[in-house]
């Protein structure tokens, strides 16, 4: 059985959010050798191509899980470049908002792509409900 990978997609200044999500995906899915790939811990600083290898761990990832916070907005086209490849993918995208809501994110006069579905956003203290469909995304695919 090939580890599933969920790449995490976050602003810089939601790292230590996206390193608590990543170590918590890790072992709650450890019987399902699911990895989560974060830019800090995974992307190697000598790559000169970061947009290229950022493509190719959305594609060789089954799940990808956005954290949107208001630094996502502020940042911006870095991260809805990763939701885009998701798109493109056709991997399974889920959305953590921290520190916002589906309403304030569209309430935004530019910058929020239209990518982004009420029905792939949860509030961040959901994400234990994230992880377990997660879960059961991998045990389909390995049925």
């Amino acid at each position: 059985m090939k580890p599933a990978q969920v790449f995490i997609s976050y602003a810089g200044h939601d790292s230590f959010e996206a390193s608590l999500l990543q170590f918590s995906i890790e072992t709650l899915l450890a019987p399902q050798r699911v990895t989560a790939w974060t830019y800090q811990r995974d992307q190697s600083r000598s790559e000169k191509e970061v947009a290229k290898a950022l493509k190719k761990s959305v594609q060789d990832s089954m799940a990808t899980v956005f954290i949107v916070s208001p630094s996502t907005i502020e940042a911006g086209a870095a991260q809805w470049m990763e939701l885009a490849y998701s798109d493109a993918f056709e991997v399974e995208t889920f959305v953590l908002l921290h520190h916002l809501d589906y309403n304030d994110l569209k309430s935004k006069d530019r910058g929020v792509p239209p990518l982004l579905l009420a029905s792939q956003c949860n509030s961040a203290m959901e994400w234990r409900k994230v992880v377990e469909d997660i879960r059961n995304l991998v045990k389909g695919d390995q049925s």
